[in-house]
């Protein structure tokens, strides 16, 4: 019996026809299993054949022809008739009908359970594996090694490379790259909302910054284009105003300087003239005595006998003129110099030092004496209780420290506002190597720092007794007094030091140096 093979056929039938051909005999044929006609055994010269017309020139089946409507969109022709354009597409039959032919061809009763979708519903074709080309991609390999080839068919499932392979059906794994992709396209719908909108703000930064034109209505309602002036323009506006309020007080604190230099220069010059004049007088004085004196040289003696009280008066005039001119001489300095500094607040000040006021405060026993005599007669001074006060004058390059050492014991505490009055200066001294009495001291200092007298001030710290084995360093006071919360909003500093070698204690003056003097004025000798 001969078959004819007609040009239209199933994948399914053609494989059953390669596996009954592939028997012994044609009259005999092998029983199938449970796994149907796909269990027999292959004709693989005959599967070659058909992989050979598969690749050949295409059929018409299942095909359809697209073109290009006016508007630009694609259209597909309908299989049965190419003058119409499909409009559905059948699962069963693999092919594009238009609404009439989809009609006329599935009207019996077989067909008619085909499934017809809409075109946009229309199932992805599928893809043949490229080794065994009869047969569709239907699984996903999942090995790491192939993950650069992972599609395969059945053959190369169970008998190409990917045999014994772990593996997965493409269909699911697909849908589940698809979800991935979904929440991908979400995430980046969100980012691309998120960067126009943030793109969005830019513009209107930019705007708001640079200004511009805006057109609004008067009373009216006419409308006229007004300029609406950017942060850019105000920030200008306001360097201006601040540095034109500055020159404006720079030139009266100018002014202000030179009056007090003026003034200085007259009462000089004043003072000078004065001295030009007695100095005349003294010396028209003294010549008067010398003439009277050779005078008296020239007469007998009985006129001189006569002379000797007047002569004797008159050298103990000159005896004491001398010692006047002699003590002048050695108090005033004839410097024809004007020594200026000028302070942090721009006011100037005239001298060869300038004064500052300084209160020494603290705990009792923390060292505040010490101190004081340290700097002034640079010698040690055994601990002694102060009871009342000490106060000593200490120069330091072109500074002049009155320090004011008030005693630390409880009952004098009190006292300390006393002392607060005309106070450039707070030097506060914490006795390092006793912990448990940091709360103590800084209960103290924060007193201390309420007083308005003291608003203005400057704050230096002395941790002193660095030399005692087991002080307290710098910055664990710093940390236990809450420095930086404490003092907030005013000049202060801490040093840590040794009363007793002097350690540390000319760095803290030179910070009070540097805080009240401006900068580039400082003498430095």
């Amino acid at each position: 019996m001969f078959v004819k093979i007609v040009p239209v056929f199933s994948e399914t039938f053609t494989v059953l026809f390669a596996w009954a051909f592939s028997s012994s005999s044609f009259n005999s044929f092998s029983k199938t299993g449970d796994s149907g006609v796909w269990g027999l055994k292959k004709n693989f010269a005959l599967l070659e054949l058909l992989e050979r017309l598969q690749n050949g020139p295409p059929g018409q089946c299942g095909t359809a022809e697209e073109a290009i409507g006016l508007s630009g969109e694609s259209i597909i022709r309908c299989d049965e008739d190419e003058a119409h354009v499909a409009s559905v597409y059948c699962t069963v039959c693999a092919t594009h009908l238009c609404a009439d032919c989809s009609q006329l061809t599935h009207s019996t009763k077989t067909l008619a359970k085909h499934k017809r979708v809409p075109l946009a519903d229309k199932p992805h074709e599928k893809t043949m594996c490229s080794q065994h080309q009869v047969h569709a991609i239907e699984f996903v390999c999942l090995e790491e090694d192939c993950q650069a080839s992972p599609l395969m068919c059945c053959v190369c499932k169970e008998y190409g490379k990917h045999q014994g392979h772990k593996h997965s059906v493409l269909e699911p794994e697909a849908n589940q790259i698809r979800a991935s992709i979904l929440d991908m396209a979400h995430c980046i719908r969100t980012f691309t909302e998120e960067i126009s909108d943030y793109s969005r703000k830019l513009v209107g930064i930019v705007q708001h910054i640079e200004g511009g034109e805006q057109i609004v209505e008067d009373g009216v309602g006419m409308a006229h284009t007004e300029h609406v002036p950017g942060t850019a323009e105000n920030a200008r506006s306001c360097v201006r105003a601040y540095f034109s309020d500055l020159h404006e007080t720079l030139c009266r604190q100018e002014e202000m300087a030179l009056s007090v230099v003026d003034a200085h220069v007259r009462e000089k010059l004043i003072w000078l003239r004065q001295q030009q004049e007695d100095m005349t007088i003294l010396l028209s004085q003294v010549s008067t005595a010398c003439l009277h004196c050779e005078k008296t040289l020239q007469q007998d003696d009985c006129r001189v006998v006569l002379a000797k009280q007047e002569i004797t008066r008159l050298l103990e005039t000159l005896q004491k003129q001398q010692q006047q001119f002699t003590e002048l001489a050695d108090h005033v300095q004839l410097d024809a110099s004007i020594p200026v500094t000028f302070t942090k607040d721009n006011r100037v000040h005239i001298g060869p030092k300038m004064e500052i006021r300084v209160v020494t405060l603290g705990l009792d026993g923390a060292g505040k004496t010490t101190i004081l005599f340290k700097l002034k007669q640079d010698e040690f001074m055994q601990p002694i209780p102060t009871i009342g006060f000490n106060v000593e004058t200490v120069e330091y390059k072109n500074l002049k420290f009155t320090i004011w050492d008030v005693g630390g014991k409880h009952k004098l505490r009190p006292l300390w506002k006393h002392y607060y009055l005309n106070t450039q200066a707070v030097v506060f001294v914490i006795d390092s190597s006793h912990r448990d009495r940091v709360s103590e001291a800084h209960s103290e200092l924060a007193k201390l720092l309420t007083e308005k007298e003291l608003r203005d001030a400057l704050l230096l710290i002395f941790a002193n007794k660095q030399d005692v084995a087991g002080a307290l360093a710098v910055e664990e006071i710093t940390e236990l007094l809450s420095l930086h919360k404490l003092c907030c909003g005013r000049s202060w500093y801490i040093q840590g030091c040794d009363a007793r070698s002097g350690t540390g204690l000319f760095e803290g003056l030179d910070w009070l140096s540097r805080q009240l003097v401006a900068a580039g004025v400082l003498d430095v000798a």
